[in-house]
């Protein structure tokens, strides 16, 4: 993470909107983001890059601060123009990630985590025709090409 400049990042007030089926609460260790455009853009697959909404649409309502800086990171995540990524760790032993969760426009960064650690994602997200490697290696563990695998 500290080779792309992802900093650590609290997301436990996000936690309701951030941890899906993907994810177990409990096992979460960490989470950072990464806030660097001209890299996401760059790396985008031309399916992120075409459903990628930046800036914003304009409007005029206010959010209460409550939820405005949530509000924010949404439209971040939607534009490319950051993604968070929470790890977390195996159930036997917090100092081993056993699974990662990458929101925003990030399937790059999703093949370079599992290239770099041999840690599966249960969210694939969304392999492109370039993603061969990755797709072979969620055959090879039985999850077709690229299925993901939620929390039964």
């Amino acid at each position: 993470m500290e080779s792309w400049n992802a900093l650590e990042f609290d997301a436990t007030p996000y936690y309701d909107s951030l941890i899906d089926e993907f994810m177990i609460r409990e096992r979460i260790v960490g989470a950072f983001s990464l806030a660097d455009p001209q890299l996401l853009a760059a790396r985008a697959t031309a399916e992120e890059i075409e459903q990628a909404e930046w800036p914003p649409e304009d409007t005029d309502f206010e959010y209460p601060p409550e939820v405005a800086e949530w509000v924010t990171i949404q439209e971040e995540l939607a534009g490319l123009q950051r993604v968070i990524i929470l790890l977390e760790a195996a159930p036997d032993d917090v100092t081993r990630i056993a699974n990662f969760r990458v929101h925003g426009f990030g399937q790059w960064l999703r093949e370079c985590l599992w290239a770099a650690t041999g840690v599966l994602p249960r969210d694939p997200g969304s392999p492109d025709h370039n993603s061969v490697l990755y797709r072979k290696a969620f055959q090879l563990q039985g999850r077709g090409n690229g299925e993901s695998a939620p929390i039964t």
